[in-house]
């Protein structure tokens, strides 16, 4: 098996992954694919942003949280990745269908 960074991702497909972009957001989705330029393409993805407003010395935070579905990140704009947990069990058959003609 071939050493570098690619090779180390490929343990990681089908893992629910937490990756934190340059603008301070983050982003939560399960890991199907990248590419030579680590371009990452993510499913079921959630994005998560703190907004913060300062009024009278008091801080406050809260986060938005937002449905994305299916996503493509520009590997330019990855700062940091972390496994959120393992790959869904592999119970067979994914799409919860009996099999048939042209399936399988």
């Amino acid at each position: 098996m071939p050493s570098g960074k690619g090779s180390k991702l490929l343990r990681y497909i089908e893992h629910r992954l937490r990756i934190s972009l340059i603008d301070n957001r983050t982003i939560v989705g399960t890991f199907l694919a990248f590419d030579k330029h680590l371009n990452l393409v993510l499913v079921d993805a959630e994005e998560f942003r703190t907004l913060s407003k300062n009024r009278a010395s008091i801080l406050e935070e809260r986060v938005e949280k937002r449905s994305l579905g299916l996503i493509i990140l520009r590997g330019e704009n990855v700062v940091s990745m972390a496994v959120e947990g393992p790959p869904p069990p592999s119970g067979g058959n994914k799409r919860g269908v009996g099999g048939g003609v042209g399936v399988g």
